[in-house]
């Protein structure tokens, strides 16, 4: 059994509800809600921590285990040789990462039960300071992608079908990453992963954050966090080009992505501009938007109708031939 490796906290936060409706009380509202925030800390001594670089990370300001080394958690599919594998990647504002819900859980559904190979990401995260804001999560994301290609033979995993699955702020990151494949984002490649070929076979999306520009959807917590301090002509351009649903190119993998009509977290109007930019480019893609499915739910296991989406999930990924 994998032993906790977490710190909670609870804090109370106003965080940005959006519906489907236009009219007074529909976008850009307030409520009051609880957050669990989890704080994952890397372990040398742990053999599945696999630290994205040798040495300090790029840009990073300390050691501490728990802020500055960014690293993953292999969660490995037994009896699969040759096989898909996965980069996990877990939301939570871009500030803090959210519960198991969408980490270990999630990580050890889709190795027992898919037969994945799945690397739970945790990137740098903002500091009240800045620290860690744009570009480094996204240094972390791509890296992450580039060390499992480079060690795809030891842990018997296909370099050719290697994928990403992001819920919320993660599924940004994630999007960002799958349609953006060798943009560095600013990073200048140090070593031989670094070369390493960064595309993915598919992307997979949990009630995604997409979209940064606040004349589109309102600005939520993810937006504020991850540009913390640019301001004017700076930030502008950045709401834009970071805006996932504006960077969709020939590259772009097929897209699997479920979402709750009814979240209050994050609008639901984020993945309808998704579907309909994948649809608009021509990329395959799988959408099932449900009429119920609250924010942070992971897997959604007792969520009426949305708790489909794994098995839907795994049927999509069978009929691409994603799965062994």
């Amino acid at each position: 059994m994998r032993r906790s490796r977490w710190s909670y906290c609870v804090a109370g936060a106003g965080l940005l509800i959006g519906v489907l409706t236009e009219g007074p009380g529909a976008w850009g509202q307030t409520a009051p809600t609880t957050a669990w925030a989890a704080y994952p800390c890397y372990e040398a001594a742990n053999p599945d921590d696999l630290r994205l670089w040798p040495g300090r990370a790029p840009g990073a300001v300390g050691d501490d285990p728990c802020r500055d080394i960014p690293f993953v958690q292999v969660f490995r599919a037994r009896g699969v040789d040759h096989g898909p594998a996965l980069v996990l990647i877990p939301g939570g504002g871009y500030d803090h990462l959210s519960n198991e819900r969408e980490q270990a859980t999630v990580a050890a559904y889709f190795a027992e039960h898919l037969k994945i190979t799945t690397f739970l990401l945790s990137y740098r995260l903002v500091q009240p300071d800045g620290t860690y804001r744009y570009p480094v999560p996204l240094w972390d994301g791509r890296r992450a992608v580039r060390l499992v290609r480079a060690l795809s033979s030891r842990y018997g995993v296909d370099p050719n079908r290697i994928g990403v699955f992001g819920f919320s702020a993660g599924g940004h990151l994630a999007a960002l990453i799958a349609f953006r494949p060798k943009d560095d984002f600013g990073f200048a490649p140090g070593d031989v992963i670094d070369a390493a070929d960064d595309r993915v076979a598919v992307l997979g999306l949990g009630y995604p954050v997409v979209s940064l520009d606040p004349t589109v959807v309102p600005p939520s917590g993810s937006v504020r966090h991850l540009l913390a301090g640019y301001r004017g002509a700076e930030r502008a351009p950045l709401e834009q080009q970071l805006s996932a649903q504006t960077q969709i190119g020939p590259d772009a993998p097929p897209v699997f992505l479920f979402d709750g009509l009814d979240d209050q977290r994050v609008s639901a109007k984020n993945s309808l501009l998704l579907a309909q930019a994948l649809r608009d480019a021509g990329v395959p893609n799988d959408i099932h938007l449900f009429d119920h499915g609250p924010h942070g739910v992971g897997l959604a296991t007792g969520v009426t109708g949305e708790e489909a989406w794994p098995r839907l999930f795994q049927d999509w990924l069978l009929q691409r031939g994603f799965l062994p």
